[in-house]
């Protein structure tokens, strides 16, 4: 049997950025810290905290030289600018894990456009009219829409009863739905305004043609 072969290992995370700047400043800080601590230090030998040390006096003798000189001067101007450049980097890297949280808290969403079938929602119109004709008319519609459904499925048959009839259930779930909206269609084509409907029972008779449409995604 040949050896499987084992998945690649998950390739290893960079770091955290917000990592890296929380160690910045804190080596920020403990640098100013020693240089406080260096200061200080500089002051009081400075000042004449001195003894009779020779060695002591020899420390103070060349620090005063290197003041003198201005290479201390050069370094403390040195640390600024370094320190500046840090504030410079925190200030950029903060500003790019700002533009990342909006990102992520806040995405930018793109419109959803359904797909909408301007026949069904004129029929869908027409059931939300005050007026029983339209109730008809949004049934007639509707009916319509199925025996273009019907149509293109490719069934056979002179008249939409035929055609419903050679139809599989196993093909055609929603068959008895098509069946009985039908049958209320065919009252009210031929019974006319005789044949007494409410908003309701329109209403109903269209959720019938509905789940028929749903099932064949064409609304």
């Amino acid at each position: 049997m040949a050896d499987e072969k084992k998945p690649a290992p998950p390739a290893p995370l960079g770091p955290d950025p917000f990592v890296e700047i929380v160690w910045l400043i804190l080596e920020v800080l403990l640098a100013l810290y020693i240089l406080n601590i260096i200061a200080n230090i500089l002051t009081a030998v400075l000042s004449g905290h001195t003894s009779d040390n020779y060695w002591v006096n020899f420390i103070v003798n060349l620090l005063r030289s290197i003041l003198d000189s201005g290479i201390v001067r050069i370094f403390l101007v040195s640390i600024c600018l370094l320190c500046i450049a840090g504030i410079i980097y925190l200030h950029r890297k903060l500003v790019f894990l700002r533009r990342n949280e909006q990102a992520l808290l806040y995405p930018e969403l793109k419109p959803v456009t359904a797909n909408v079938n301007p026949q069904w929602e004129r029929i869908l119109n027409h059931t939300e009219s005050l007026n029983d004709n339209d109730w008809r008319l949004a049934i007639i519609e509707a009916d319509i829409m199925l025996g273009g459904l019907v149509d293109v499925l490719g069934v056979q048959g002179e008249t939409m009863a035929d055609k419903l009839k050679a139809i599989e259930k196993s093909d055609f779930t929603t068959i008895d739905q098509a069946w009985e909206a039908h049958k209320i269609r065919n009252k009210v084509a031929h019974e006319g305004s005789a044949f007494v409907i409410n908003q309701r029972e329109a209403k109903r008779v269209i959720d019938l043609y509905r789940q028929v449409f749903e099932e064949f995604k064409i609304i």
